[in-house]
């Protein structure tokens, strides 16, 4: 029995002595500011209407324990569920935006209406689509290590990045070849009941990757960084139904969550208790970039300020001032503990100043730049970041040629003389009507289709023709228009020797104006698993007009003229 509680003292000793080890440093409490250079909100919340563990009221309830303001939910979805309007909930703002997948990672979407059409498919699609209808779109988890969630292309127009994402960064421990970080992770399960706002942020990592890649791209235009929780409150050991939580831990909470990081943002207009008119504030002050992110787990509250002053005028961060000006003054001021660095960087790695004071003004090299500010907390392991600003931008005047009239060589009309070389396909469950009209231009084509209301087999309906030969021809010309706003996917379908066959695709957006598109074919990306990244043209490929559950709904119909079809080539193709 001696024995036994002798071992059971160890045990208990040996396991208090962990507790103490990894237990991370305790949060600064710092004195409260009369301008803390925002509103304190954070963004990326998933609601039990996805993945969610928690209802939106009981979310807000958690995010006005933790001080905030506002709240952005963004639960999975194609857009095409019209958004809950911006409420009060608990004295919390609460705004309603989307998280949409695409073949390359995730994109937020914060005010949009209703989408008349799925939001999916590339990247490029979806983010042209949410400018179109006046949304506003995060590139969500850039760096996941998960490839379905890492963001795939950083040619898209983007409006922002997530710079600080907890779901990427406890992902990272875990497929690292050290044995370090993932000891740090089993560690936090169990220091996160004791501590858990401060356990979350020490996982966090350094989004150096994501830093970077922000910077190369803001030289060009701008881009907001910002911050998300990704939070879920739940952590199921299989993938659930959305709103089924009967396996799922609450864990990590959504309030544990909210203390750990928030954003600060300056609304374009004070709130007034309106929540459709401080919804419109808030979504301004983001869109502009006058927003910072705080790790409010190291030290909080926050109180920060960046901005820019010349020749009399003044701009926050995420304003731009032209280069012409001969001296423009930075000047940062915050209430950052003593022994935390603040340091102004000029583009990439580049260190314009690194100091320890609240407040100090620089004066910015002449010509352009774009410069933000970071404070790091000093006292802690890793020197980890507090706050990340957006950057201020110094431009050089424009000056941009006109854009040279397109002009094409080689034109091929498609079947000039035979129109029944078109046909249609589609899936046995949906429905299809070509009308064809010979022209000297090629044939006109009405569609009349149906999609069917079986999700199995994938519906689709598409107008093909084989093309023959390609020839020197480098891209696709087509006059099109629809009874509805839609994306038309244009396709090359080739065989493969005892392989089956193999497919390209790009999509284009098509409404109910009449309006020629062109479509390159080395601009064409695989769909599904192919040889190749581009379609070689010398297979006599099929060419084929593609509806399907991609772009459109299930159970949808509607009509689409096409006429025009020709294969054309640039004149400055080679």
């Amino acid at each position: 029995m001696k024995r036994l509680l002798w071992f059971a003292a160890v045990l208990g000793g040996a396991a208090g002595l962990t507790l103490v080890v990894s237990m991370p440093p305790a949060r600064l409490a710092l004195p409260s500011a009369a301008d803390a250079g925002g509103v304190a909100g954070i963004l990326h919340i998933h609601t039990n209407r996805s993945d969610g563990g928690g209802a939106p009221d009981d979310i807000a309830a958690a995010a006005a324990r933790a001080g905030l303001t506002f709240v952005v939910f963004t639960d999975h979805g194609d857009a095409t569920r019209a958004p809950d309007p911006p409420a009060y909930r608990a004295g919390v703002l609460c705004i309603d935006a989307v998280e949409i997948s695409t073949t390359a990672g995730h994109y937020v979407a914060l005010g949009l209406p209703v989408a008349p059409y799925p939001l999916a498919g590339e990247p490029r699609d979806v983010v042209e689509d949410v400018r179109r209808l006046g949304g506003f779109g995060i590139a969500a988890h850039p760096d996941s290590p998960k490839d379905g969630l890492r963001w795939g292309d950083w040619n898209a127009p983007i409006d922002a990045v997530e710079i600080i994402n907890p779901d990427t960064s406890w992902r990272a421990r875990v497929v690292e070849p050290a044995i370090g970080p993932r000891l740090g992770l089993v560690a936090s399960l169990v220091t996160y009941p004791f501590k858990p706002e401060e356990t979350i942020a020490s996982l966090l990592g350094e989004p150096t990757d994501v830093l970077e890649r922000w910077d190369s791209l803001t030289p060009r235009r701008a881009i907001v960084g910002i911050a998300g929780v990704d939070a879920h409150a739940k952590l199921a050991p299989f993938d659930a139904e959305p709103g089924d939580n009967r396996y799922a831990l609450p864990f990590p909470g959504y309030e544990a969550a909210f203390r750990t990081l928030s954003v600060r943002v300056h609304p374009t207009r004070p709130f007034t208790g309106d929540a459709a008119a401080d919804a419109d504030a808030l979504l301004g002050g983001i869109r502009a970039g006058h927003l910072y992110t705080a790790v409010d787990a190291f030290a909080s509250p926050a109180a920060f300020e960046f901005s820019a002053e010349s020749g009399g005028r003044s701009v926050w961060q995420g304003g731009e001032l032209p280069a012409t000006e001969p001296t423009i003054s930075l000047r940062v001021k915050s209430n950052a503990p003593p022994s935390y660095t603040t340091t102004i960087r000029q583009g990439r790695g580049a260190v314009l100043a690194e100091r320890r004071e609240q407040e100090f003004t620089v004066a910015a090299p002449t010509g352009a730049g774009v410069y933000r500010v970071e404070i790091r907390a000093a006292d802690r392991p890793g020197s980890p970041l507090w706050i990340v600003s957006n950057p201020i931008y110094v431009r050089a005047p424009e000056t941009r040629d006109p854009e040279p009239e397109r002009q094409w060589i080689d034109s091929a009309v498609l079947f000039p003389s035979e129109p029944l070389g078109w046909s249609v396909e589609h899936d046995p469950g949906s429905t299809a009507d070509l009308e064809l009209l010979p022209d000297r231009t090629g044939a006109r084509m009405h569609l009349r289709y149906s999609l069917a209301a079986d999700p199995l087999p994938r519906p689709f309906v598409a107008i093909a023709a084989p093309v023959h030969t390609i020839g020197p021809t480098d891209r696709l010309a087509l006059t099109v228009r629809s009874e509805q706003p839609m994306r038309l996917s244009v396709q090359l379908r080739s065989s493969v020797d005892g392989a089956g066959e193999e497919r390209w695709q790009r999509s284009v957006y098509v409404d109910s104006s009449a309006r020629q598109v062109i479509v390159a074919f080395d601009d064409m990306t695989p769909v599904g698993v192919t040889r190749t990244a581009h379609p070689p043209l010398d297979r006599s490929p099929t060419l084929l007009f593609v509806i399907d559950a991609t772009h459109a709904k299930i159970g949808s119909s509607g009509q689409l003229w096409i006429e025009r079809v020709a294969l054309v080539r640039s004149a400055d193709a080679r």
